[in-house]
């Protein structure tokens, strides 16, 4: 039995596995992402061997209290580095929103909506679980991430729970940046496809990476949406113009000139 495992996540594992006595402590990896090495400072990592014969790389408990262990448990063995630095960055992101709240799966989803324009409504969540899963074969093609959580059957499978899966995806899509070094929400594709506002783009930087935590009294509070920048260009006025959908027509609130209120 693993010494350095609090009570609760313990008794946790020993619901879910039967035991914890078979895990195996290892060291975090010393090219690990910043989400574990400034994210989670003492973060434990265990091999379970349970996992060699089936299809998941890794988990963290998801059991309250926030306060239990910072702890991830990955597959022994993984197929590449890259697929286990993978799994660790994601596993990561799901330990980040832990830390801030007692359950982080259902908290992320909450926060989605909670920081939309229309904070009572899960609308905006469906859409990017939606837009994510048809803009996957690009993101599987060009960053190499297998997920089942972008699978079209996946989402029929859920049914009216589809939504729910934003948990994951925002952790996937975090995991690639996090071992890449790369912003999703500047890749050409994405920006057009899955991050196509601003909207979309402020809430997912609120609820990934190093976002959810505080690193210096100075930070910004976690899970906290903040406005985007603007780089003075003209593609990112006509973006705005997008985001507005005045594009498709509709009033503006001051007359154009010639006295029209109507585009």
């Amino acid at each position: 039995m693993p010494s350095d495992l609090d009570p609760v996540t313990i008794k946790a594992l020993e619901r879910s596995r039967g035991t914890a006595a078979h895990l195996r402590p290892m060291a975090v990896p010393q090219n690990a992402p910043p989400t574990v090495t400034a994210g989670i400072p003492g973060l434990k990592m265990y091999e379970d061997p349970f996992l060699e014969r089936t299809h998941t790389g890794g988990y963290m408990v998801d059991a309250a209290p926030k306060m239990t262990t910072d702890a991830l448990f990955l597959r022994p063995n993984p197929k590449t580095p890259e697929q286990g630095m993978a799994t660790i960055a994601h596993e990561a992101e799901h330990l980040l929103a832990k830390r801030q709240f007692d359950t982080g799966s259902s908290a992320i989803n909450r926060m989605f909506d909670q920081l939309s324009d229309n904070p009572k409504s899960k609308d905006l969540r469906a859409t990017f679980v939606q837009d994510a899963a048809k803009a996957f074969p690009y993101i599987q093609k060009k960053y190499g991430i297998e997920s089942a959580y972008f699978d079209p059957r996946m989402l029929k499978f859920q049914g009216p729970l589809a939504p729910n899966l934003a948990y994951e995806q925002l952790a996937t899509l975090a995991s690639i940046e996090a071992t890449t070094g790369e912003d999703l929400t500047k890749d050409p594709y994405l920006r057009k496809n899955l991050f196509k506002n601003r909207e979309v783009r402020e809430i997912y930087s609120a609820l990934t990476g190093l976002r959810q935590t505080r690193l210096d009294a100075k930070d910004l509070p976690p899970h906290t949406r903040q406005k985007e920048k603007d780089s003075g260009r003209m593609s990112d006025f006509m973006e705005y113009l997008r985001d507005k959908q005045f594009s498709k027509g509709g009033f503006v609130d001051k007359p154009l000139p010639g006295g029209s209120k109507l585009i």
